[in-house]
């Protein structure tokens, strides 16, 4: 059966199970079977289309995890899963990632590591929810944990807060601290290469930035530094970055971006990175204004990347697909 009558039928399937249980109504058992089954069967039919994650045809960015605008003004929730080589690599956990991860049903079992751009609360406060979602009904109790070098004494006060001893149980800490431009590799096997690098700046500041490398593709993360500048996002395919809309910089008073999108969009042309992908924006207007700046900044290729935004490429060809996960 072709994929347009694949998905028709779960469509229709899932469809009749949720107006079933409307119709008959959650609080009887009848709705409740319905609305169970409607669950089980979206949950069972998502697990298994994100099986073609894991395969070796491409290297693949999710947007798991974006800034959010409430009433009490800017909370960052910096969030992307890295997935290449049969692995998950998280760059930064901001609040709610393992949430969003289970929810679309992102097996993380298979998570390799946790990469941190900044060893602030706002990139580590989701990692204890990581850690008991990676390691359940696994052998390893222990969860690798890269970034700067206060990475070290944050994982070590979350274990001694969790009662465990980082040796057989626990997050498992490193601070690769590579100099500026010299960029320091934290994985490789299977055609996969992960590299840590920072910048003047960003060294300074305390941050890192994690270029991916497989197989002919490559992805940039840059977090919130300024690491578009250094020598490893040269030629990227993708560079993503949580950079800000200068026209929203009043509510955003508390953010730790310190890069325009001007900027992103001159250091990316300089360094011939193709697309650029902004993380930052957690409303529809935030986006549009992203593209809108990128745009009048000569960035020909530059995309909003809202949560469930999966980025593919394609180890065949030179493409950037980007679809709804």
């Amino acid at each position: 059966m072709n994929p347009v009558g694949t998905s028709s039928i779960v469509f229709v399937t899932l469809s009749g199970l949720f107006w079933g249980g409307w119709v008959f109504g959650s609080q009887t058992p009848a709705g409740q079977d319905a609305l169970a089954r409607a669950y089980q069967a979206y949950a069972e039919h998502q697990a298994q289309a994100n099986e073609g994650l894991f395969d070796n045809t491409a290297l693949r960015a999710l947007v798991c995890g974006a800034d959010q605008v409430g009433p009490e003004g800017h909370e960052q929730r910096p969030c992307l899963a890295i997935v290449a080589a049969g692995r998950i690599f998280i760059v930064d956990a901001g609040s709610g990632a393992a949430d969003a991860l289970n929810r679309r049903n992102i097996p993380l079992d298979r998570l390799q590591a946790v990469l941190l751009t900044s060893a602030g609360f706002t990139q580590s406060a989701d990692l204890d929810e990581l850690y008991a979602s990676a390691v359940s009904g696994r052998a390893d109790q222990l969860l690798p944990v890269y970034g700067p070098t206060d990475t070290q004494r944050l994982v070590e006060g979350m274990n001694t807060a969790a009662g465990f001893d980082g040796i057989d149980r626990g997050l498992q800490a490193w601070a690769p601290a590579p100099e500026p431009d010299r960029s320091v590799i934290v994985f490789e096997g299977d055609g996969l290469t992960v590299s840590a690098f920072t910048t003047p700046e960003d060294a300074y500041a305390g941050r890192v930035g994690y270029r991916f490398d497989y197989r002919g593709r490559s992805i940039v993360v840059a977090g919130d530094g300024r690491i578009e500048t250094a020598q490893a996002a040269h030629d990227a395919d993708v560079l993503l970055h949580s950079a800000q809309a200068l026209a929203l910089s009043p509510l955003h008073q508390s953010a730790e971006s310190s890069v325009s999108i001007a900027e992103v969009a001159l250091e990316a042309r300089a360094a011939n990175a193709g697309a650029v992908v902004f993380t930052g924006a957690g409303t529809e207007m935030a986006a549009t204004m992203q593209l809108q700046e990128a745009r009048a900044a000569g960035l020909a290729d530059a995309r909003a990347g809202r949560i469930g935004m999966l980025v593919e490429l394609p180890l065949d060809n030179r493409e950037v697909n980007v679809r709804s996960l």
